[in-house]
């Protein structure tokens, strides 16, 4: 079997399971065989090679040569958005389901989540997952902030934007159409928060259930680890925030006021992240211009951070003192509850 061999099936999946592989080596097989292992057996596994090492590619041979339910596909490495979008251009599953190659999931992962669909006539189903601390198969629960039920859709949406259901794209099912026009922005980072929203939009209903699914284990050379390192993490919430605001300007005017305090937090955490010494402050004049031209209400907005941001849009001399004394007040408060 060839690198770009393609195994194909005599029967349509169920279910489509797209993962991306890249640098992941030392994880992949656990990833591969809580996958292989689930008790719903009809699905198909699309595995997109992102441009990973020999070791990656001979694993990703390996198991595809021995189920047929595997099907492999390999790129010039392009970006996790890139080799997602691949899955989901091949997948011919009704559902559509995604995991991470680092991660791996419950054995009726499969199983609960599609009965939490067909058994409701939902869209879409959202279900718990654990955080984990290295190889540990239990972790910390990390549960969707509704009660286990069938939600309007736009229920749903504005939990999104309030930030009790999460913008991961991993604890969810979709039912295929949701995709059909909607693909992740390529080159970027937490491109699931960049179309979530969308796809959550076009669902009639959606399921809840409470069953930890979903394993995430921490990992320091992980994308979210390393923008968190190198501060890029703000920037691209920023972009990806500024992207679901747009949307909800064009789609949703109602829903801008349930979306605003996170939308102040991020630009809040963007722009004085802009204003450290070794960064390029160029951002703190393009963030501001944009708000001026996008308003805010403020009704649902903390209100010493709407105190912030109005001070922000007014007066950056009057912003950067006061962002000072904020956060002399913030260490003065830490070392007094020592």
């Amino acid at each position: 079997m060839t690198e770009q061999e393609i195994t194909i099936h005599e029967t349509i999946p169920e279910i489509s399971i797209i993962v991306p592989v890249y640098h992941v080596e030392k994880q992949l097989r656990r990833a591969l065989d809580s996958i292989l292992r689930q008790t719903f057996p009809n699905f198909e596994l699309i595995l997109v090679n992102d441009g990973g090492n020999e070791e990656e590619s001979a694993i990703c041979r390996e198991y595809a040569e021995k189920d047929s339910r595997i099907v492999y596909l390999t790129q010039t490495n392009q970006g996790q958005s890139a080799a997602r979008n691949r899955g989901l251009d091949q997948c011919r599953g009704n559902w559509i389901m995604f995991v991470d190659s680092d991660d791996w999931v419950r054995e009726d992962f499969c199983e609960k989540a599609l009965h939490a669909v067909l058994d409701t006539g939902a869209d879409m189903g959202i279900f718990d997952l654990a955080y984990t601390e290295g190889d540990e198969t239990q972790g910390q629960p990390h549960p969707v902030g509704f009660p286990e039920g069938v939600y309007e859709s736009s229920r749903i949406l504005e939990g999104r934007l309030t930030g009790e259901v999460q913008c991961y794209i991993w604890n969810k099912i979709y039912r295929r159409d949701l995709w059909k026009d909607i693909r992740f922005p390529l080159g970027e980072h937490w491109e699931d928060d960049a179309v979530i929203h969308e796809v959550i939009d076009l669902a009639d209903t959606v399921a809840v259930i409470h069953e930890v699914l979903y394993y995430k284990p921490g990992r320091s050379s992980s994308i979210t680890a390393l923008a968190a390192k190198d501060n890029s993490m703000y920037r691209w919430l920023w972009i990806q925030r500024r992207r679901r605001w747009e949307y909800l300007e064009r789609t949703h005017q109602e829903m801008l006021p349930a979306a605003a305090n996170n939308m102040v937090s991020t630009i809040l955490d963007y722009v004085n992240n802009c204003l450290l010494p070794d960064n390029d402050n160029t951002g703190f004049e393009e963030v501001r211009q944009w708000a001026k031209d996008h308003p805010i209400p403020g009704e649902k907005v903390i209100r010493h951070r709407w105190i912030r941001y109005s001070v922000f849009l007014r007066n950056k001399t009057l912003f950067v003192l006061q962002e000072k004394t904020v956060g002399l007040l913030k260490n003065l408060k830490r070392k007094k509850s020592r």
